[in-house]
């Protein structure tokens, strides 16, 4: 076993995209694609193969589960099962993103028959000099028959009024719980963890590729639909425990990763995250070793060599691995930052959602 470089795997969407993932990752197909999906195992929704990622003629979904120990380690299988529990994407938004939402794992299973829910979290990896914005939650209580009439209306200055702006810059990070509105701005580059699904309820629709009241519900009716909105407000304390600052001091350290005071592998994630995935910045002058276990490997400046138990691969800027669990020890070589993006560890906690 061995970290697999992965080919592109963007798409268009029902925003517009811009040139930043084509930028980072050197390749002219994802320009003007706002979403490139790395390291998938996970389909777009209601489609059998588009969003996977594929080596050759074989999707990693497919090698997962021919061997999924080798991939993902005893430990997390007998935990969380045979299958990831993270869907990482790029997102490069030219357009902001329609006020939307997530469903929990309890709505997910209730009404999709799907054991995941969506929260997600953005890492911010690029903005203008000023900074970018983000959206999350509501600064008030909004009851469901305003979300209808809304909806109805297409009201969208009214809808992005409701929620709680963010400004972001680069290395910052926001964790947004499922059930949770929110919007992304324009003229971001965002490294997206997330639940292994596709499931996104439209609230606003006009301006955007997309018929929101025949495809915005996941087929459900917008009146099912709506009941998986969070419905009370997000208060400060609560949205300062979201939003983790680059730099901030008390972030947490990956024990035994980094090789010298000056080579840091750090959680960028807050520990409310811990239930759904980690992600890792690393900044390495020298070497460091990689957290151990299954993860995509997103590398975003430098360069040097990805070295792992039965040999190493060059790894650049713009380099995106699939990593292994039965690769390890896996340590970066070289002057180079990079993301590393995991699952839940085999001794996270359960999640606790708005509606559990």
């Amino acid at each position: 076993m061995e970290p697999f470089l992965l080919p592109p795997n963007t798409f268009d969407h029902f925003y517009r995209g811009g040139s930043r993932i084509a930028e980072l990752r050197n390749s002219p197909i994802g320009t003007h694609r706002p979403e490139e999906w790395l390291g998938s195992v996970v389909t777009r929704f209601g489609e059998p193969t588009n969003g996977l990622t594929s080596f050759g003629h074989r999707t990693l979904r497919a090698e997962i589960e021919a061997n999924p120990v080798a991939w993902l380690g005893p430990e997390y299988v007998a935990r969380h099962g045979p299958s990831p529990a993270v869907l990482v994407k790029l997102l490069d938004p030219a357009q902001r993103l329609p006020v939307h939402l997530h469903p929990t794992r309890r709505f997910a299973g209730e009404h999709l028959d799907c054991p995941y829910g969506k929260t997600e979290a953005w890492v911010i990896l690029e903005t203008e000099p000023s900074g970018g914005d983000v959206f999350v939650g509501t600064h008030r209580a909004v009851a469901r028959e305003e979300w209808t009439a809304l909806v109805d209306e297409q009201d969208s200055d009214a809808m992005l009024a409701l929620l709680r702006p963010v400004e972001v810059r680069a290395g910052d990070a926001v964790l947004v719980p499922s059930g949770t509105p929110h919007a992304i701005g324009t003229d971001l580059l965002v490294l997206e963890l997330q639940e292994p699904t596709d499931l996104s309820i439209l609230l606003e629709w006009d301006g955007f590729d997309i018929d929101g009241a025949a495809d915005g519900h996941l087929g459900l009716g917008m009146d099912v639909a709506i009941g998986a909105i969070r419905p009370d407000a997000l208060s400060d304390t609560e949205l300062e425990r979201l939003v983790v600052r680059a730099g901030r001091s008390d972030t947490r350290s990956a024990a035994g990763s980094a090789a010298r005071e000056d080579d840091t592998v750090v959680s960028v994630m807050p520990p409310e995250a811990d239930p759904y995935f980690r992600a890792w910045e690393i900044r390495s002058t020298v070497h460091v070793v990689l957290p151990a276990g299954f993860g995509i490997l997103l590398i975003v400046d430098g360069g040097g060599r990805l070295v792992h138990g039965s040999g190493s691969i060059d790894a650049q800027r713009g380099d995106a691995f699939v990593v292994p669990a039965a690769a390890g020890p896996c340590t970066l070589t070289g002057r180079m930052a990079a993301y590393f993006s995991q699952p839940p560890s085999p001794t996270s906690p359960e999640p606790q959602e708005w509606d559990t």
